[in-house]
């Protein structure tokens, strides 16, 4: 995940955090900025090959951006999306490797594909560096403040908490950030035409941001009930922080810290969606896309005045197929976490219609 970080950018984020690696955590810490180093040559031999052509690339039109909180199904509408060839998700490799992935996107897929696990950590969908990936990511390896360094260094203050909105930073700074932010979109790009997809959880805080950048971009909000997404996101972080973290996390807070993020994120988002024209919104729900796929990627389709064309339909097929004996992780959920939901959460299950659930 972080083996693409900028060098100078890494070593700044370790001594922020007072060097605080756990002794297990060390080997990982040191791999990591020895890839980084690497990377720093391979991005100069990337901007000697291709500078020119990066420097002249465009976007080629407003993206289409999911919305929603971790664990809500934007992954699964991610990997629809990419099914359809006129479109553009960014992948794996571009976002860990977002200095470099030009020169070393192919190489990756063709020979390093071992490094990655078969399926990712937290919900055993499958991985690959071809795979759709969010631009969070990138943006924390190209050395930009996020919320999202969370996921390395899991016991400290959530780190930079102005960037979830962009709202508090000063004029210079959220300048510095789009541009970080859409010079590797451009890159991508440089390398992938077709219509960007951009799929990241912070991204619903940020809407009135991303309007003033792309006017005509178009999103897509997905919701869950809370009573499955709660528990499914305390084990997506204690997976994550396991498998990518330099601490070994308490998870002391961990459950106040879901549960208000889900809360910040939907006042958020609620105070923004009437922001955006109606024809260029839509709000979808995970229990609609599991269980009709494609009648829902159609209704997407048909609401934004997108074609569906053979090509796409049967990429679709094709994918559910390769899919169909996966299984979705089931997770228990308590008396005690049960009352929290309903108590905490009870704007959210009325906003979306969601019931309460009784005792058992």
């Amino acid at each position: 995940m972080w083996t693409g970080v900028r060098l100078i950018p890494w070593l700044r984020r370790l001594a922020a955090n007072g060097f605080r690696v756990s002794p297990s955590r060390l080997p990982r810490a040191a791999a990591i900025t020895a890839a980084s180093a690497v990377g720093e040559v391979l991005a100069i031999i990337q901007w000697a090959t291709w500078g020119r052509g990066l420097a002249e690339s465009r976007i080629e039109a407003d993206p289409i951006v999911i919305l929603g909180h971790w664990r809500s199904g934007t992954t699964l509408l991610h990997e629809l999306f990419a099914c359809d060839a006129r479109l553009c998700p960014p992948t794996t490799a571009q976002c860990a490797c977002p200095t470099h992935f030009v020169l070393s996107e192919q190489f990756a897929q063709d020979w390093l594909g071992f490094l990655l696990p078969e399926r990712r950590p937290m919900d055993a969908m499958r991985m690959g560096y071809d795979r759709p990936q969010e631009d969070e990511l990138a943006l924390c390896n190209l050395g930009q403040p996020s919320p999202w360094w969370m996921v390395a260094f899991p016991n400290e203050p959530l780190p930079d908490p102005q960037y979830t909105d962009l709202e508090s930073v000063t004029a210079a700074q959220r300048r510095r950030w789009v541009r970080a932010w859409t010079d590797f979109l451009r890159h991508v790009q440089f390398e992938h035409r077709g219509r960007l997809v951009l799929k990241n959880p912070l991204h619903t805080y940020r809407v009135p941001l991303i309007r003033d950048v792309f006017p005509q971009a178009e999103f897509i909000h997905i919701v869950r009930d809370p009573y499955d997404l709660v528990p499914s996101c305390l084990h997506f972080w204690r997976r994550m922080f396991d498998q990518y973290g330099l601490q070994r996390a308490t998870g002391e807070q961990l459950e106040s810290q879901v549960l208000d993020s889900i809360t910040a994120m939907d006042e958020r988002l609620a105070a923004t969606w009437s922001t955006i024209p109606e024809r260029q919104r839509l709000p979808v729900r995970y229990e609609q896309l599991v269980d009709d796929p494609i009648t829902t990627m159609r209704m997407i389709y048909g609401h934004f005045g997108w074609p569906v064309d053979d090509a796409t339909n049967a990429g679709w097929e094709s994918y559910l197929h390769a899919q169909r004996d996966y299984q979705r992780n089931s997770h228990a959920i308590d008396e005690r976490l049960r009352r929290r939901i309903t108590e905490e959460l009870a704007d959210v299950l009325a906003r979306y219609g969601y019931p309460r659930r009784r005792e058992a």
